[in-house]
This record gives C-alpha cells, structure tokens and sequence, in this order.
C-alpha cells in the first residue's frame, strides 16, 4: 500500500470541502423547489388574508426537515431566495461548490443591506474571487468595509435601521453557566462602557480575579440591582421554574436543577447553597398526589395564577415542534377549545402567539400520538 502525499492529503480535504458546498446547495436548491411549489399550491387553493399563516405552515415544515428553528429557517430561506434570485455569479459558484453556505449567507446578508440595484451587482461581480480564498470572518469584514464604500451616503439611514433592532439576549451552555449579549448597540456607547469597565475594573484592589473577570463581575454586579426594590423574579407573578431533584436538596447525590424551559441548570453545589440562603424566591405548585395542582379543573375560560405558573412550568417551551419560546411568554391555549374542553392542566398548554394562530385556523392540527401529541401540518406529521 503506498502511503499518500501530503500533497495529495491537502487536495483530497480540498475536494471534500467542494463536495460539502455542492451538498448545500443541493439542500438549499430543493428548500426552494419545494417552497415554490407550495406558494403555488397556497395561491391556487387558499383564500388570501389565510396565505400568510398558510405560508408559514410550510416554513415550519422545512424547518423540521432540516433540523432548524423557525428563526432559523426563515433566515435561511430569505438568504437562499436572495442568492439565487439577486447574486447569480454567487449562486453559480455555490452551485460549483467553490463557496459554501456560511460565505453565501454573508453575501446574501450584505446585498439586504445596500439599496441600489447596481451596488447588488457590484458585490454579486466581486464578492465570489474573495469569498473563495479567505475565511468567513475575513469575508464578513470585507462585506462591511464593501457596504460603506459603494453607499456612504446610506451609513445613517442603516445605523438609524440597526438601532432600531437593539436587543439583549441570554444563551446558557450546558454547564450551569452562559452568555450575555447586546447587540445592535451604538458604538460610541458601547466604547464608553468599554472604557469605564476598564478603569473600574483596575482601580479594585488586586485580588485573585483576572481584568476580564473583574469586568465581567462589575457589568453583572450593575446589572442585577437594576431595580432592587422590585425585583421580578421575587414575586410569584416572575417566578422562575426550576426542576429541583429531592435527591440533591437532600445530599444524597449531586444531581443539577434544571430550568422548566430545559435551557439551563444549576450544579448541586450551588444550588444548595442558594437554597440555604433565602435568596432566590422558592414556589412549590404540587405537593403530592392529593394535592396535585394541574389536576385541578375550573369553571371559567381563564385557568387560577397556580395552575398557569404550574402549566408554564411544566412544558417549559411553546409545544409547537422546534419551537423554543418560552412558556412564560406564550399564550395558555385549551387544546380541545372550550366548552368541550376544560381549563385543566391536562387540555392546557402554552404556545406562541404565531404557533395558537396557525392552530386557530387550522394550518396545524394537534392528533394523538403515542401517549402525546402530534401536528398535522398539510398532510405532514411533526412530532417534538
């Protein structure tokens, strides 16, 4: 057996790497076939003011094709249309596989942003010779500095734009920590935080804490006394749903708590010690098997302020498949409607404004399905 060059090594990974695009664009391209085809179908077949919802159905559906959230689909989907239909030479080399889908959803990202037809075939002409030989990192800088040369006379209409899209989000990772973001932030503001944090963090008296750490421990510190007379969380109408193990309060193992919307947990260790405490507010809905909370029923449309906290507490997230909005931000929806259904916490549960829509007017339909539920979704089946 001869042993391969390293040479032959490079261009074999070369190879898969060009065979990995044309596999993307393979996905992209049938998304799109099949999304064509349904936007006809809707068209022919739906009345107009149910097309939006009907629409967005089929996108749920790509989504669990593909493994995406919605968010996620809907991006990919806006930046696949917008390839193929706006940047041909973009298009055409995805297609070749000399870029992948992460450089064409930066491109693809970059031509939403320019406001002239001739500057989207500006960066469609020279985005692929660059998109091609640097990395994705490099590829986005390079679309930016492109954004602001050929429309400088746009830079205070799109910061206006961005802004207007501020936000701030929290990822948790799976070891009880997670990431603060603010994104969308005026610069000069962002700069002079920057600064402060700086200053403050290296005028603290030197102790074990890395710069980084002191910073990080300073923006929390200021953050979590935002309001300190009326803390959210310490009222039961904010109450935060943790799984707590009776093992672990107990010491007889170290099982983590994990959050109702499963997206974050707390180690044993800590949380014993919160526990001892009396710092974080504590609300036990069920007590045992005869006091059971979402066993109880009521009369009315509009389930008590326990049974809605047990309820958004028990599932977490919408339960529309893939969705992960929170349950505290979700509509409590009688799965069979009232008076069939009664407001109890085994016909409750908590969907999104937009997933209690397409249930609404049957773009989904929840059927039984192996001791839980399912949703037809047109004549396709999603399960969580």
């Amino acid at each position: 057996m001869i042993e391969s060059t390293p040479d032959a090594q490079v261009a074999f990974m070369a190879e898969l790497r060009r065979e990995s695009a044309q596999m993307d664009y393979r996905r992209w391209a049938a998304m799109l076939k099949f999304l064509d085809a349904e936007t006809a179908r809707i068209e022919r077949e739906v009345e107009p003011q149910q097309r939006d919802l009907a629409l967005a159905a089929v996108r749920s559906v790509v989504a669990q094709a593909n493994g995406w959230s919605e968010h996620q689909a809907a991006g990919r989907i806006h930046e696949a249309e917008t390839a193929r239909d706006d940047l041909p030479t973009v298009w055409k080399a995805f297609g070749e596989g000399e870029i992948d889908a992460a450089r064409v959803s930066v491109i693809a990202n970059g031509a939403w942003k320019l406001t002239r037809e001739q500057s989207v075939e500006k960066l469609d002409r020279r985005s692929v010779a660059y998109a091609a030989t640097h990395t994705v990192g490099e590829l986005r800088r390079w679309v930016k500095r492109f954004i602001a040369r050929v429309e400088p006379d746009e830079v205070e209409k799109r910061y206006e734009d961005v802004v207007a899209e501020r936000s701030v989000t929290i990822h948790h990772h799976e070891d009880g920590t997670g990431d603060l973001f603010a994104e969308n932030l005026p610069s000069y503001v962002l700069a002079g935080i920057d600064q402060r944090l700086d200053h403050a963090a290296k005028s603290l008296s030197e102790d074990d804490r890395t710069l980084h750490q002191r910073r990080a421990d300073l923006l929390v510190d200021a953050l979590d006394h935002i309001d300190p007379d009326n803390e959210p969380a310490r009222t039961p109408n904010m109450a935060i749903g943790v799984m707590v193990p009776a093992s672990t309060v107990a010491g007889i193992d170290d099982q983590p708590a994990i959050s109702a919307d499963q997206d974050w947990v707390i180690p044993a260790n800590v949380l014993r010690t919160l526990a001892e405490s009396g710092n974080p507010f504590w609300y036990r809905l069920t007590t045992d098997d005869r006091d059971n909370i979402l066993a109880t029923r009521y009369d009315g449309r509009y389930p008590s302020h326990h049974l809605r906290n047990a309820i958004r507490f028990r599932d977490g997230t919408c339960r529309y498949p893939g969705c992960t909005t929170k349950a505290a931000n979700c509509d409590l929806d009688h799965r069979q409607p009232l008076p069939n259904g009664p407001t109890s916490g085994d016909n409750l549960w908590a969907l999104c404004r937009h997933h209690h829509k397409l249930k609404t007017f049957d773009h989904a339909v929840p059927i039984p399905h192996e001791d839980s539920w399912a949703w037809d979704v047109g004549g396709t089946i999603l399960t969580e």
